[in-house]
């Protein structure tokens, strides 16, 4: 049994997804629609050097996002090569799980529940999905994937697991994505910009409509793939 081809593949496609939503993001959208309670001259100081803001605020958070989908991952495939269920790594996939970290800390206790069981269900499932790639003997992914599926079995599988944004697309008032834009550290200092305060940004919805974009670019791109291979 190997993971490797399991790993490549979704590596290949986290980097395709995460490299078109840094070009889909609008950092415009995402202040003007998310920088609560700030003032107009910071959010028109930052939009000033748009750049500056995709460089030190933008890439280093879809960089946080991508190393925690990838342990996420790994944890899955722990379980999945694992001789238990995958039901004794609950725990451990919840804590890595890259929107689990982003529900709302105001949800009520019972919905905050029910959205960790659809969370565990989609790691589930997806172990399931990809349980074929790692029995396979091949280390490559496509190798692997046509030892492991046909045709219409693999396509299905990037129709219905790759689809990352679902839980958050399905249940957006649950999940907040925020962070911290300092003026004064993202502008490089300065008389006025040292005076503006830092300003907590909420990019949940601009988040969710370029990797919505995104992902499914990359799954048409997959698809495509699948039947020149095939």
């Amino acid at each position: 049994m190997t993971r490797q081809a399991a790993r490549s593949g979704f590596v290949r496609f986290v980097e395709d997804a995460l490299a078109y939503t840094e070009r889909e993001f609008s950092v415009a959208r995402a202040l003007r629609a998310g920088a609560d309670g700030a003032g107009g001259k910071v959010v028109d100081r930052l939009l000033s050097d748009s750049e500056a803001v995709h460089e030190r605020v933008v890439r280093p958070e879809l960089d946080a996002y991508r190393e925690r989908i990838l342990a996420q991952f790994d944890v899955l495939l722990d379980a999945v090569e694992s001789d238990e269920t995958i039901e004794a790594y609950r725990e451990e996939l919840l804590e890595a799980d890259a929107y689990g970290a982003n529900l709302r800390s105001d949800l009520d206790s019972t919905r905050r529940s029910a959205l960790r069981d659809r969370l565990f269900e989609r790691q589930r499932r997806l172990g399931e999905a990809v349980e074929p790639l790692v029995e396979a003997a091949e280390d490559d992914f496509w190798a692997a994937a046509e030892t492991a599926f046909d045709r219409g079995a693999m396509t299905r599988l990037v129709e219905d697991h790759f689809a990352f944004t679902d839980p958050v697309e399905d249940h957006r008032g649950a999940f907040r994505m925020a962070t911290r834009v300092d003026p004064g550290e993202v502008l490089g200092g300065g008389l006025l910009v040292d005076r503006l305060p830092a300003v907590e940004v909420e990019y949940t919805d601009e988040a969710l409509r370029s990797m919505r974009r995104a992902e499914r670019r990359v799954i048409e791109e997959t698809k495509a793939e699948i039947e020149r291979r095939y």
